[in-house]
């Protein structure tokens, strides 16, 4: 199945861009951030996962336009968005 990750953020400067296109044979929103931590280093993978290996409890994730927790169960074609909690003034 093709999901499409796009990277809000921080995460789009750690990713290499905007969006990409994943392929996966299955699985939860959890195991996808699992394996795009592997793709793209130790500085994203600080940034998405705790060293439980869950998602980093700050992190936003939705799949479509709706909030998702790291259970969610993707389907071909979903849009999943990750963003990292911005501070400033």
């Amino acid at each position: 199945m093709r999901v499409t990750v796009q990277y809000m953020a921080q995460l789009r400067r750690l990713a290499g861009g905007a969006s990409e296109t994943v392929e996966l044979a299955g699985g939860t929103l959890g195991e996808v951030l699992r394996q795009l931590a592997g793709r793209h280093g130790p500085e994203f993978r600080a940034q998405v996962l705790a060293e439980d290996g869950g998602p980093q409890k700050a992190l936003l994730l939705f799949v479509g336009d709706e909030p998702a927790g790291a259970d969610r169960a993707l389907r071909d074609g979903d849009r999943v968005t990750i963003l990292t909690p911005m501070a400033g003034g």
